[in-house]
């Protein structure tokens, strides 16, 4: 992924094209993402999963071969697994991914995707023991399923997936081209390297045969299924031109991508190995739906995501997110229903150095990765409507729980719905509150007579007069599980920060790096949604404190 993990970069002005004939529209994006700071103090994470019918627990694998568990709170002093002593994890090697067996709950069975000391990619098989936090044989593995030599060090691919299908549990790796300028060894054209390839095997056999269900691929260093759909999206990692996304329908043949003869839809046919006849490679290479140039300073690696499938974010609903390693920019792309693909302007705010975007097991929540800042980032939609609501927040009484929400401006809003529910995740309308659509500050209240002694989850469906809709941030009440607040974004480039408080927050400061105070507000225990106006400060880091009779919390923000 040239020298990902190790060069500094400057960054760069990434210019967007699309090949003609792709119908790709470059257009405002309906969405937009805040990424929030959630676990730290990691050891170059490359990614993070939840166990099948486990969303408890968040499992975050380190390149140096070990893998994490946060339960909520904390990190776990002993980790999940360890196999450091077996991976080779120097410039772009390491354990790169791991994926859960689809019975894991009835049978144990975890994967891991790294590089062996000898070099290899190598899958390897593991199994929780008695202790759920901690799995058996770290030190001492059953033979791998799946062992690839190869000549050079980068270039490894780097994620590996579960596709369940006809019955068997088919797990799928792409893998780089082996490494070098331009595939010197032709590994990726040749179907008889198992490099530069999308392999499936089967993960129940302990003796599986590899099949090969793709070819012509550089280095996919991050690549996923659609949970819905089963098509298949992956980012490759381009030489030094352009980064390229690829598209694949469920169900359609296996294909040649076209690499080293073509780089995204640049002809590199002149820089391809000597015997390789490109002419015939043209005739079936397909074209990457979504590239774009790397600037002249220095390269780029795209970074592949997931389209979302979840609930949790009806925003996202559709959307497939792809970032770039090096300066953290981020595009939405979906079908445009007519055969083509819209692709959002680049969105910034994303740490720099992303090594991955990562789904939960059952597609609610977002995550992503940085090597940078050795951080997990909880991915969620940004509050971008004609509306400026300022706060969002509600009262639990036996019988009924009262809302209130304040704005400063109103355009062509017709009215908000008011919707509740139990699991965070299906909601049902409380009732509608009609718009006033005034420019100046205004509060809307409303009653909902309900009787519930758990927690309860709302939201403000926030229509307009076109008959679309956008979501408000969701508050819990009734919870006595969670204390503190959320803060997003983190980098601040508006002059507002946005805070979801579980708990009454009677006061937030913000401190700079050398201790002086440079904000300090009471805030009469509010809870909910709410914003506060930063004062005038320089550009950089801060630190938002926020206090409340049970709990002290510090965030870390940037101001740019």
């Amino acid at each position: 992924m040239r020298k990902m993990f190790t060069h500094a970069v400057i960054a760069a002005i990434l210019v967007l094209t699309a090949h003609f004939n792709l119908s790709v529209l470059h257009a405002q994006s309906p969405v937009s993402a805040v990424f929030q700071s959630r676990i730290t103090g990691l050891n170059a994470p490359m990614e993070v999963h939840t166990a099948p019918g486990d969303m408890t627990r968040l499992f975050i694998v380190e390149k140096a071969g070990v893998i994490r568990i946060w339960n909520g709170t904390s990190l776990l002093s002993t980790p999940f697994l360890n196999i450091s002593s077996l991976v080779a994890d120097n410039d772009e090697r390491g354990l790169l991914s791991m994926a859960f067996h689809p019975q894991y709950q009835s049978n144990g069975f975890f994967f891991v995707y790294y590089n062996s000391n000898a070099g290899n990619l190598t899958i390897s098989r593991y199994q929780v023991s008695s202790n759920a936090n901690v799995a058996n044989g770290t030190a001492n593995p059953a033979a791998p399923l799946l062992s690839i030599p190869k000549p050079f060090e980068n270039h490894n691919g780097g994620h590996i997936q579960f596709k369940p299908e006809g019955g068997v549990n088919y797990l799928y790796v792409a893998t780089g081209d082996g490494g070098s300028a331009n595939d010197p060894n032709n590994n990726s054209q040749d179907l008889n390297s198992r490099l530069g390839k999308l392999i499936r095997i089967n993960a129940d056999n302990t003796s599986p045969t590899p099949e090969i269900m793709g070819w012509g691929l550089r280095n996919p260093f991050r690549w996923s299924f659609d949970r819905l759909t089963g098509d298949l999206w992956i980012g490759d990692v381009g030489q030094g031109a352009r980064e390229e996304v690829h598209f694949r329908a469920a169900g359609a043949a296996r294909a040649n991508y076209g690499w080293p003869c073509w780089e995204g839809t640049r002809d590199n046919s002149a820089s391809a190995p000597s015997g390789l006849n490109c002419d015939t490679v043209d005739n079936v290479a397909v074209q990457p739906i979504f590239d774009y140039l790397n600037p002249p300073c220095c390269g780029t690696s795209v970074i592949g995501g997931y389209v979302y499938r979840g609930s949790a974010f009806p925003q996202f609903q559709g959307y497939y997110m792809v970032a770039d390693y090096f300066d953290g920019r981020v595009w939405f792309i979906k079908s445009n229903g007519s055969g083509g693909w819209t692709v959002s302007p680049p969105q910034t705010g994303l740490q720099a150095n992303i090594s991955s975007f990562s789904e939960a097991y059952n597609g609610d929540s977002l995550f992503a990765t940085s090597l940078a800042s050795n951080t997990v980032y909880k991915i969620a939609p940004a509050v971008v409507t004609p509306v400026s609501l300022i706060s969002f927040s509600g009262i639990n009484s036996f019988g009924y729980n009262d809302l209130k929400w304040t704005t400063v401006y109103e355009d062509n809003i017709v009215r908000y719905v008011v919707e509740f529910s139990t699991d965070g995740r299906n909601y049902s309308e409380a009732g509608i509150v009609e718009s006033v659509n005034r420019a100046d500050q205004h509060t809307y209240v409303f009653r909902h007579n309900i009787m519930s002694t758990g927690k309860l989850f709302y939201r403000l469906r926030i229509m307009e007069l076109d008959g679309t809709f956008n979501y408000s941030p969701t508050i819990a009440l009734g919870s006595k599980e969670k204390t503190g607040i959320e803060v997003f974004p983190t980098i601040i480039t508006s002059g507002l920060v946005n805070i979801n408080a579980a708990s009454p927050v009677e006061r937030i400061e913000i401190i700079n790096t050398s201790g002086q105070r440079v904000l300090s507000k009471a805030m009469n225990n509010v809870t909910g949604y709410f914003q506060i106006s930063l004062p005038s400060m320089p550009k950089g880091v801060y630190y938002m404190q926020a206090t409340g009779r049970d709990f002290h919390q510090t965030e870390k923000i940037v101001v740019q």
